[in-house]
């Protein structure tokens, strides 16, 4: 890996094997995914997973410390090689050290870059900065303030640092208790330490806390924070038009024209702060860098890539770029006939998953989120069925009380 000034560290013989470990943790939270999501749109089944929960609370609550203590043990022991697996810390901290010296990193090839897959010892390749500009001036501000810490350390705190805010606002809404979530957080939020998808998540919590909870709820204060989610990481794009198209189709069949107004203002909005963050760079150079990019495998060359069914298959750049985009919009169409936000969040990205190029655990965040917000909505709905009444509502304020 290469740290401050670009000098490259030994990789350590252990490498392959927490690397295959990933992999094994990365399937497994993927396949996890589809079959709870598939689990939860079945009342009946979905119904004895509750009680089976509620039942062996005790042993699932020490299962669940038991995975995260020997998760964070593992994290701990091997800092280094997973430092040495992740190719972001590095990019991040180059393009934040060109931005200092004067250098705009999204038109110059001054970021490393993991040379296809990741090997042992790594194979290096340079490029632009490959990440939108909000990103890039939020871990600028950060280094200023931490970068003495050390490379990755710095990059590391502040992760965690985001994903800690995230999974409190999330635990809040789900309202479930501490000592069956904090475990399951903790995991996440090692998971992600050194993916800047941390920043990225948090905005898109935020952006459906303040859906939730705003009194004054018309979409449009949600539809500028996903706004601001995109100009972080690309992908972040599936989820803001979804939520869009949903607040138009439910703002026109109640023929609520002011509120469609706002929520389709709120867009021109977000249009306007991207054209912002982005102008210090030049809009090309970040459009070219940071979306282009990730279009197709060839714009991907030099770069890791794969790791999906459609990229493994033996077509050409522009024909896979034609099929990503393709059911990418199409799985968007097709959620149009789903009533639950969160289904069609669930159903765009999942699709997003299998089409797009894999480079990081990162498209993970966008399912695992909406997934979780969707088994809290099933749950209300089964409660509601059964005449019981709905969960208290609770101030976030209450979850600093350590409520367990």
């Amino acid at each position: 890996m290469h740290g401050r000034g670009g000098v490259e560290r030994p990789a350590c013989d252990d490498s392959e094997l927490v690397l295959d470990l990933l992999d094994i943790f990365y399937n497994g939270v993927l396949l996890s995914l589809l079959l709870l999501w598939l689990l939860s749109e079945r009342p009946n089944r979905f119904g004895r997973l509750i009680s089976f929960a509620k039942t062996h609370s005790t042993s699932l609550v020490g299962v669940l410390w038991a995975l995260f203590l020997t998760f964070a043990v593992a994290y701990c022991l091997y800092f280094d090689q997973l430092a040495d697996m992740h190719d972001i810390p590095s990019a991040v901290d180059s393009a934040v050290l060109s931005q200092s010296g004067g250098v705009n990193p999204y038109n110059h090839d001054v970021v490393p870059r993991f040379e296809g897959k990741y090997t042992s010892p790594p194979t290096w390749s340079f490029g632009p900065y490959n990440y939108l500009s909000l990103d890039l001036i939020v871990y600028f501000g950060i280094h200023e303030l931490a970068g003495g810490l050390g490379m990755p350390i710095w990059f590391v705190a502040a992760n965690l640092m985001f994903s800690a805010i995230a999974f409190i606002i999330l635990q809040d809404m789900l309202q479930v208790k501490w000592r069956f979530f904090a475990p399951i957080a903790g995991v996440a939020m090692l998971f992600y330490s050194f993916d800047n998808a941390s920043l990225t998540f948090l905005l898109i919590v935020a952006s459906m806390y303040l859906y939730s909870t705003l009194k004054s709820n018309n979409g449009s204060v949600a539809t500028i924070v996903l706004g601001l989610a995109i100009m972080t990481k690309i992908y972040a794009i599936i989820p803001f038009v979804v939520f869009v198209m949903y607040e138009l189709q439910l703002r026109a069949q109640l023929r609520d024209w002011r509120v469609f107004a706002r929520v389709s203002a709120s867009v021109g909005v977000s249009g306007v702060v991207a054209t912002g963050l982005m102008l210090p760079f030049g809009i090309g150079n970040v459009v070219n860098s940071a979306v282009l990019f990730h279009l197709n495998a060839g714009a991907r060359v030099g770069t890791s890539s794969g790791g999906t069914f459609l990229s493994e298959l033996p077509l050409s750049d522009s024909m896979s770029t034609i099929i990503s985009v393709a059911l990418v919009l199409i799985s968007v169409i097709a959620a149009l006939r789903l009533k639950s936000l969160n289904n069609r969040m669930l159903l765009a990205s999942l699709v997003l998953l299998l089409v797009v190029s894999k480079s990081s655990q990162a498209l993970l965040v966008v399912p695992g989120l909406f997934l979780v917000l969707r088994m809290r909505e099933a749950y209300l709905a089964r409660r509601a069925l059964r005449g019981e009444a709905p969960a208290p509502l609770i101030s976030l304020w209450d979850v600093f009380k350590f409520r367990t």
